[in-house]
């Protein structure tokens, strides 16, 4: 074949599918071109113009490029009960920070609002005072010293229940300095890098690791 038409050839290629073992390569594009036999080096140049592959099933939005980015129905509505609950929970939150009306048994200990970003979800009340009651049954024999790990509700019912017992909050989120000595800062990561007077301290320790991946699960215990 002549060299000249090369450039019109596209050979097959290796793609290595390297990265995220968890992404899969969905589709290959190959091309090939086969000169007939028995035609003239015009003919053949002819044939071997190069071919854009043909694209299907696509959708081209023709809506204005300055207008505004809007949200499905679904999204929108997954939002506004998002800030609602968000809303609630701060009202609580000032309500018994200001000592204002009568609380109802869920709001009866108020914590700082649920970031998610950081993996946070609050106990509700039922789970929180069985896991409480558990953790002063163990106590209730002995001056134990409790250690919660990334539970700030646990810590908070604990003390609601039994001012009096020594339990102390190892916690990322530090809106939770707010509990003074009772709040150590924690990063899972460097699980070791606390405080020489706290370590080798506590009887009871109460973890609830974040995430639950293998790592995170590992550096916590």
């Amino acid at each position: 074949m002549d060299k000249k038409l090369n450039k019109y050839l596209i050979p097959k290629s290796k793609h290595p599918t390297k990265g995220n073992p968890l992404l899969f390569q969905s589709s290959r594009f190959f091309f090939s071109f086969t000169a007939a036999p028995n035609t003239t080096r015009a003919a053949a140049a002819a044939k071997m113009e190069p071919q854009l592959p043909t694209i299907k099933n696509v959708f081209v939005n023709e809506t204005d490029d300055d207008d505004p980015p809007a949200l499905s129905s679904q999204a929108l509505a997954a939002l506004k009960e998002f800030l609602e609950e968000q809303r609630q929970s701060l009202a609580n939150h000032e309500t018994a920070e200001n000592g204002e009306g009568t609380l109802e048994p869920e709001s009866e200990v108020a914590l700082v609002t649920e970031d998610w970003r950081l993996s946070q979800f609050w106990y509700d009340p039922e789970t929180a005072r069985t896991l409480s009651q558990e953790v002063l049954s163990l106590c209730s024999h002995s001056n134990y010293k409790v250690a919660c790990i990334a539970c700030p509700t646990l810590y908070a019912y604990l003390k609601k229940i039994d001012p009096n017992i020594s339990v102390q909050l190892l916690e990322y989120d530090k809106r939770f300095e707010q509990y003074g000595s009772d709040f150590t800062f924690y990063d899972y990561n460097q699980p070791k890098d606390l405080p020489f007077e706290l370590k080798h301290t506590y009887q009871v320790v109460i973890a609830d690791p974040p995430y639950l991946s293998k790592e995170c699960l590992e550096k916590v215990t």
